[in-house]
């Protein structure tokens, strides 16, 4: 009987029918006062969905539209504000793996940190947003990796180390 409601609790909520709904709440139970419930994405009257992301010390908001696949970062091109092709690919993957890379436009202001850190951020950013336009999508965007932040930052450097671990050479006299 568990596995058969587990089974039945993966369907996504917008397309399980209302018998199915209805069958489940006898077994759900009931809120609790201190649960968490993450805040819905809304679409604004624009079309546009936003989405935040940070990565190290970067952090990036980004809008998605309906679109042609138009893509601008902090008002340029993404050509022209990643130089490096593995970051432009890092910077829409989320669109690139669900093959919607030509059905969105996405505008995005990054700050902070590097180049590789603020792709990051826009990645995080970007899926974040494409959730709100089809949350159907959220399994494929969680197994190609990008609805999930990293949350790695730089180590601080500790008195008498030469960096964050690397110890002075050791002399024995």
């Amino acid at each position: 009987m568990l596995q058969i409601l587990r089974r039945l609790n993966c369907i996504h909520p917008s397309l399980m029918p209302d018998e199915v709904v209805q069958a489940m709440l006898r077994y759900k139970k009931p809120n609790q006062p201190g649960d968490i419930k993450p805040k819905p994405g809304i679409i604004d009257e624009l079309g546009r969905a936003k989405g935040v992301g940070r990565r190290k010390t970067s952090s990036a908001v980004a809008w998605l539209v309906e679109g042609e696949g138009e893509v601008l970062v902090n008002g340029k091109s993404l050509s022209q504000f990643f130089g490096r092709l593995h970051h432009r690919e890092s910077a829409v993957w989320a669109l690139k793996a669900t093959q919607r890379l030509d059905k969105y436009n996405v505008f995005a202001l990054v700050q902070g940190g590097g180049l590789t850190g603020q792709a990051e951020a826009m990645t995080l950013a970007v899926a974040k947003s494409l959730l709100v336009h089809e949350p159907a999508l959220k399994p494929a965007l969680r197994r190609a990796g990008t609805i999930t932040r990293d949350p790695r930052k730089v180590e601080r450097k500790k008195p008498g180390h030469v960096k964050a671990r690397k110890m002075p050479t050791w002399v024995k006299r």
